[in-house]
């Protein structure tokens, strides 16, 4: 007999639970199943933001030992990648039983394991550790995404890893090529080289998180080259090959050179792309684009009226493929699909951070997006340095630029290199969201000493030179 239902998530990363939680919380109890395909959590908790921020938590505690051994104490730490890994894998399967294991259990939802394809507008096929045909009034796909295999000579005679599959490494090694300066690619870096790991980034971009100002990604840039990660900008990977035992990695340099480097292992990290294969969806009327992302319209809709997408699946527009964006869409999808098409998405002010050390915070346009727009900009960069906080916890490394519309002196930008941005630089989406304006930060109290005061002293370079001026003064 085939089970009915009123809502099919298709998918149990952030989008699908955070659909499923919406739906489960409003009135009128709905029969809702979730279909997933391997460990529930999705990209986040299982191969995402929770291992990668507990390596990154890991190499900045043995960094700062290591800073601070000669000062107060001798030895040196005895590192064993493998052990480490180890433990990541242990707290992530603790967080996925917390978050999502047990979270599933609490809500009234069918949870069926396997891979769903359509057999028609209403019918899902599940083939896995369940086999089950299902029918569905309305759908949410949120089946997220996978690492991209870039195409280069060789790739396919030697072994690699991915931003999923490094977390199995269940061997200690010593040297790892990085294909990719992206966030992914940049937080693993700078996290392995402290390790003790010899580092190199190879990416085909002249510099680093191009999301963010050109000033803040070199001086990201530079922090990384003064702590040894070998950067090869606008360079590009000719190709990969096994020489006995040794992987030989062919680059091609940005001045016209070749280097030849060994890595022990291939971490490649050259983006994401949405997981839409084998669903079917030319057989209900889903429309995707060129990149295989699903088409969908300001309330999630796709060009079937009964089924919604969310997620890192989707063709809305994101500054980054964040859990924080996923969860958002998720719960629109939702609250679109039992009320109606009300819930619009928008994604202009979401805070986006990656996690280096300093932290690199960015919300809102770049000072390129305004001049292209309006033919000028107000813009204002200060080093971290200047804050009476960032000599209190010795940690003067970085800076902050924030972007202003001149026409009405309200902020539309800011990007954050500095100790823990990501604690405040939600402070400064919600200033572009209200539109503040130079004055309004200014005559804002800041707490004094903190790192969050960078957004302030920033605002006050407008109106005076801040070298010369004590440590408040609004």
């Amino acid at each position: 007999m085939t089970s009915e239902y009123d809502v099919i998530i298709i998918g149990g990363g952030a989008a699908g639970f955070s659909a499923l939680v919406k739906i489960s919380e409003l009135p009128n109890g709905r029969k809702i199943a979730l279909v997933n395909s391997g460990p529930l959590g999705g990209t986040c908790v299982n191969v995402g933001c929770v291992p990668s921020k507990h390596l990154i938590e890991i190499a900045k505690k043995i960094h700062l030992f290591k800073k601070y051994n000669d000062v107060y104490w001798r030895g040196e730490p005895i590192l064993s990648i493998s052990r480490i890994l180890s433990d990541i894998r242990a707290l992530r399967d603790r967080l996925r039983k917390l978050k999502y294991e047990d979270v599933v259990e609490y809500y009234d939802v069918d949870l069926y394991r396997g891979k769903a394809f359509f057999r028609d507008a209403q019918t899902l096929e599940i083939i896995g550790e369940d086999r089950k045909i299902i029918k569905g009034k309305k759908y949410i796909i949120a089946t997220g995404s996978s690492p991209q295999i870039p195409k280069i000579k060789g790739i396919d005679e030697i072994p690699y890893v991915t931003s999923d599959t490094i977390w199995e490494i269940e061997a200690d090694f010593n040297s790892i090529l990085i294909i990719g300066g992206g966030a992914i690619g940049i937080e693993f870096a700078q996290s392995l080289n402290r390790l003790g790991i010899e580092t190199y980034v190879v990416d085909i971009l002249e510099r680093i998180i191009p999301s963010t100002e050109p000033e803040i990604s070199a001086k990201l840039a530079y922090t990384l080259r003064r702590e040894g990660v070998k950067l090869f900008l606008g360079s590009s990977i000719v190709k990969l090959s096994k020489k006995g035992n040794e992987i030989e990695a062919t680059i091609n340099l940005k001045n016209g050179n070749r280097r030849i480097v060994n890595p022990d292992i291939i971490l490649l990290a050259a983006g994401r792309k949405p997981n839409t294969n084998n669903l079917n969806l030319d057989k209900v009327g889903v429309s995707i684009n060129r990149n295989g992302y699903i088409i969908v319209d300001e309330f999630l809709r796709t060009s079937n009226p009964n089924i919604y997408a969310a997620g890192d699946v989707t063709s809305t527009w994101k500054p980054a493929n964040l859990e924080t964006i996923s969860a958002r869409e998720g719960s629109i999808a939702a609250l679109n699909i039992i009320k109606g098409n009300k819930y619009e998405v928008r994604h202009d002010t979401v805070p986006v951070t990656i996690f280096t050390d300093p932290e690199l915070s960015f919300v809102g346009k770049r000072e390129e997006n305004v001049v292209r727009e309006i033919g000028s900009c107000m813009c204002r960069l200060v080093d971290f340095k200047l804050l009476a906080k960032a000599k209190l916890i010795d940690e003067e490394e970085g800076a902050a630029k924030l972007i202003f519309d001149p026409r009405n002196r309200r902020m539309v930008g800011a990007h954050i290199y500095a100790y823990n941005s990501s604690e405040y630089i939600t402070q400064a989406a919600i200033m572009i969201e209200k539109g503040y304006t130079i004055e309004d930060i200014i005559n804002s109290i800041s707490v004094f000493p903190s790192a969050a005061e960078i957004i302030k002293l920033a605002a006050q370079t407008f109106i005076r030179n801040i070298g010369r001026m004590p440590c408040c003064v609004e």
